[in-house]
């Protein structure tokens, strides 16, 4: 059996830093008659065992490992495998650059070492060296939405498995920069295609705006890109929200939890204080939780960054100055709060750290938050 030379290249050893060695010879598939599929369905169990950084690593051998890594069987087989890994690594960043103000990763699929966020740092680095990549938009599938400056030209990646391809440019007047949206449309888990958009939320092939109207009141503006069926007519909603009548202590923003939009804002009820949670349904929003503890009622200084992409009982909030920050998360459910440290690590091995630094502080108070979220298996991507 012929061995194969691990690939010279500079993306694979980014991709492998820190793993440990893979017991595995990297080799052709061996095309002998009547065993070739007996062979594959035994690497495609072998390989289903391993993260998927170091799938990625096998991809990179020849055509014929790409193949049997992107097959139907594979994917399947590997996510029944790992059907109890609930959570994948996500981070949220600031929308329209590259700043991580927490980052979730660690005990998931893709096993990572660090941060999301410095994946994006190094895969700019890299890719662009000095032609000025900059993060525009993020996604919940794993792609961003890059935009180089020095030839004002995009290109939507996956700064993990470091795939990357240019599209067609976005036409508007560059006087002024836009910050950008990217909407993708997903089946069963696997990204089939993708557009861009100015400054929008992305979520299940929908873009979500915050708009105002003549009298200065907030509402949402929903458009989805990818309707099935009959929907034709209701590609385009706006949706009111649910406490222009009372008094709200945050600027409206929205994040994502379990593939549904999401509306945070603590609003006075009763002349109480109360931190409410709202869904966006077909029929509107729907208030999922309503809850008013000590923390809240007195004198509460944190900004909200979101909710928890996959557990809806989580918020996260932050709070700095030049002194110190602190990272706070809410338990909807029991009303519950936890001061975090700037670094810890779960019993299962599971890391959670917030930003480390003062510089970012002012942008980060007056900006809005994005969720970046890996798949839970590496599609191929699409052209």
């Amino acid at each position: 059996m012929p061995l194969m030379e691990k690939p010279d290249n500079r993306e694979m050893d980014l991709l492998t830093d820190g793993l440990p060695p893979i017991p595995i010879l990297l080799t052709k598939i061996p095309k002998i008659s009547g065993t070739e599929s007996l062979l594959e369905d035994l690497y495609a169990i072998i390989l289903a065992k391993l993260p998927l950084t170091s799938i990625i690593t096998f991809k990179r051998v020849c055509k014929q490992w790409k193949s049997l890594v992107e097959s139907p069987f594979c994917r399947d087989l590997y996510l029944s495998m790992h059907q109890n890994s609930y959570y994948s690594s996500w981070s949220f960043m600031c929308r329209g650059c590259e700043t991580e103000t927490m980052a979730h990763y660690g005990s998931d699929n893709w096993c990572l070492t660090r941060s999301l966020g410095s994946y994006i740092s190094s895969f700019l680095a890299e890719k662009f060296e000095n032609r000025e990549g900059r993060v525009v938009a993020y996604t919940d599938v794993g792609l961003i939405l890059i935009y180089v400056v020095t030839n004002q030209s995009f290109y939507v990646a996956n700064p993990v498995s470091r795939q990357c391809v240019e599209i067609l440019p976005h036409n508007h007047a560059m006087e002024r920069f836009w910050i950008l949206g990217i909407v993708t449309r997903t089946e069963d888990e696997v990204v089939l295609g993708y557009k861009e958009f100015n400054n929008p939320i992305s979520l299940n092939g929908k873009l979500h705006w915050l708009a105002h109207n003549p009298e200065y009141k907030d509402f949402l503006v929903s458009f989805d890109f990818y309707p099935s069926g009959d929907k034709g007519s209701d590609r385009c909603r706006v949706t009111p929200f649910p406490d222009l009548d009372k008094t709200t202590k945050f600027k409206r923003a929205c994040t994502t939890c379990q593939g549904f939009l999401m509306y945070i804002n603590i609003v006075s009820v009763a002349e109480v204080d109360k931190l409410c949670v709202w869904r966006l349904k077909s029929e509107g929003w729907q208030l999922v939780s309503e809850i008013s503890t000590d923390i809240v009622t007195a004198g509460f200084d944190y900004i909200p960054l979101g909710m928890n992409p996959f557990d809806d009982k989580l918020v996260y909030f932050w709070r700095g100055n030049m002194e110190g920050q602190d990272l706070l998360s809410i338990n909807l459910h029991i009303g519950e709060f936890m001061v975090h440290e700037e670094l810890e690590r779960s019993s299962d091995g599971r890391v959670l750290s917030s930003v480390g630094g003062p510089r970012e502080i002012e942008y980060i108070k007056e900006t809005f938050y994005s969720s970046f979220v890996l798949p839970r298996w590496l599609h191929p991507f699409p052209n």
